[in-house]
């Protein structure tokens, strides 16, 4: 019964790491992009 309690314990831990994980790279990828485009925008519109 611990054992078990334990193993899903951890398998839910992990699924929490896994998601912000992605949330936080999402968030970063979300960044650069958009200072890609900005800096763009700036090179075109000068």
């Amino acid at each position: 019964l611990l054992t078990s309690l334990s193993f899903s314990l951890g398998i839910s831990n992990t699924h929490l790491n896994l998601e912000s994980i992605k949330s936080s790279g999402f968030a970063s990828f979300h960044y650069i992009v958009c200072t890609i485009n900005l800096c763009l925008l700036f090179s075109f519109g000068s």
